[in-house]
């Protein structure tokens, strides 16, 4: 099978069935049967591990390596060095210091930001970024793309732990800002656009505290909702 048809929800199944490292091999550069099927691979683990980084997951529990089939020595020496470096780290979630119920939800944080229709379009666009440009023929550095997936997967990791702790129970802000590990600007401005969105609202106010109720889906947005969420309020 071609690397390049490696989906993200088929490694992050893998941790959340026990594994405790993923390692892929791919063709060389310039050699995919495919034309660049190893190429999309690599960015999707690039983006995994930038995901698992953000919940608190040791990213270097995902692995890519490039070699020929004609190269089996190094293909057991690459296994072998990844087999030891996991055993090196431990179980899932223990250098990590999460609890079982911890480790499940932020697994579940970063299998919901990687199914998201943002992510998967930004990871397909890559190659296409840096050779054609976007659609104003700007071309992107690997440093940039580099500085707007951080951003992304920043946002859409945030979204999704707020989903799920706010599902099962009224929040408040504190209490997401502490459980993320963020400033408690970053989760109202979060929960704002959420509530804009029909995903979000105050359900009750305990003493001078909102509390806020979350859901996964909300309304669809207005052709003013959507000119304001791409320009900002104001400029629809």
């Amino acid at each position: 099978m071609c690397s390049g048809r490696v989906d993200p929800s088929i490694i992050m199944n893998a941790f959340t069935h026990g594994a405790d490292g993923v390692f892929i091999g791919a063709c060389l550069p310039g050699e995919c049967h495919y034309t660049d099927g190893n190429y999309h691979a690599g960015t999707r683990v690039m983006v995994i591990r930038k995901v698992l980084s953000f919940c608190g997951i040791r990213p270097e529990r995902v692995e890519i390596r490039h070699m020929s089939s004609a190269e089996g020595p190094k293909f057991v020496k690459s296994v072998s060095e990844f087999m030891d470096a996991v055993r090196a780290l431990g179980p899932l979630g223990s250098v990590e210091g999460l609890t079982p119920e911890e480790l499940a939800l932020k697994l579940k944080v970063g299998s919901n930001a990687l199914e998201g229709k943002k992510l998967r379009w930004v990871i397909g666009k890559r190659l296409e970024f840096m050779t054609d440009g976007n659609l104003y023929g700007e071309v992107f550095t690997e440093h940039e793309l580099g500085r707007m997936y951080d951003e992304i997967v920043m946002d859409e990791c945030t979204i999704q732990e707020i989903v799920l702790r706010g599902e099962r129970k009224p929040v408040s802000v504190e209490e997401l800002a502490a459980a993320l590990k963020t400033s408690p600007h970053r989760i109202v401005r979060e929960l704002v656009d959420m509530r804009r969105m029909g995903m979000a609202e105050i359900e009750k106010v305990e003493g001078h505290t909102p509390l806020w109720r979350v859901r996964a889906e909300g309304r669809p947005l207005s052709a003013k909702m959507l000119c304001e969420e791409i320009e900002g309020p104001g400029n629809a």
